[in-house]
């Protein structure tokens, strides 16, 4: 960072954009080894999450548009990562399901997401992260 100006240096702001980038980009380095994009990823801890979810709730919960949901969940699919089938309360709609498979890969990834954490945050005494941390949670909305 020394050949970035004291100007941007200084700016709080500025810093946490540089960190969280830094922070992105290893996160989507872990998972490049799993060979799984941050939309899989998302959609993989949603189900997770929710165990089975309407398509569309799915879509809405991960924050992706529908329309792009589907070639998302095509690839997980093909992996053997989740199942679609007819919902149970609604057999108009598709319900989407991870597979036991997808929760092997999803514990994998939480470990690469610790690690990749860990490396980033290794300047940091076990107490500092948890100041951060706890900095961080204060700031979001």
């Amino acid at each position: 960072m020394a050949k970035e100006p004291r100007g941007l240096l200084a700016s709080t702001g500025y810093l946490l954009a540089r960190v969280g980038s830094e922070s992105r980009r290893r996160f989507v380095q872990a998972l490049d080894e799993h060979d799984i994009t941050l939309a899989q990823y998302g959609v993989l801890m949603m189900l997770g999450e929710l165990e089975s979810a309407p398509q569309r709730g799915l879509a809405d919960a991960a924050g992706i548009d529908p329309r792009n949901l589907v070639p998302v969940l095509d690839q997980l699919e093909r992996r053997g990562f989740l199942s679609r089938g007819p919902d149970a309360s609604d057999r108009r709609r598709h319900a989407v399901a991870l597979s036991r498979r997808g929760r092997t890969l999803l514990n994998e990834l939480a470990g690469a997401g610790a690690r990749a954490e860990r490396d980033l945050l290794s300047p940091l005494s076990v107490s500092e992260r948890k100041q951060l941390h706890s900095l961080l949670a204060r700031l979001l909305p």
